[in-house]
């Protein structure tokens, strides 16, 4: 039997992350939330996940900035991430692409357009290591 694929989320808003957090565990991954920017990194360190779905904007520190922080360190650099945000500007999605994301979706968004994403990272990733 092969092991669940690990997903953490990133968002501030509760709603989001309760129903995201849902679905993906009836899709049968395991998952792990954090609303607080400032404990991203070190509970995403801790868990170790295959794919991390970011929010841009988030008090303290915004989504941008904590995938710069995880594209530096060793231990989090190779983990893809998505964006699910309300942000819709092309600048903002830009950035963010240049920053390293592997895709972005601008809320709402469409679940199942999201977990098809999810999946090919996955696999791309462990076709990767």
């Amino acid at each position: 039997m092969s092991e669940k694929k690990k997903i953490f989320i990133a968002d501030d808003d509760e709603t989001v992350l309760t129903s995201l957090k849902r679905l993906l565990v009836l899709a049968g991954f395991e998952v792990e939330t954090a609303q607080r920017a400032k404990e991203v990194t070190s509970r995403i360190k801790g868990f170790k996940p295959d794919l991390i779905i970011l929010d841009l904007l988030m008090p303290n520190l915004g989504g941008l900035e904590i995938c710069e922080m995880l594209n530096q360190d060793k231990e989090t650099q190779n983990i893809p991430i998505i964006v699910v945000s309300g942000l819709a500007g092309i600048e903002d999605i830009k950035k963010a692409y240049r920053l390293g994301v592997i895709n972005y979706f601008t809320k709402p968004y469409d679940f199942d357009k999201l977990l098809k994403e999810i999946n090919k990272a996955i696999i791309y990733k462990e076709k990767k290591i």
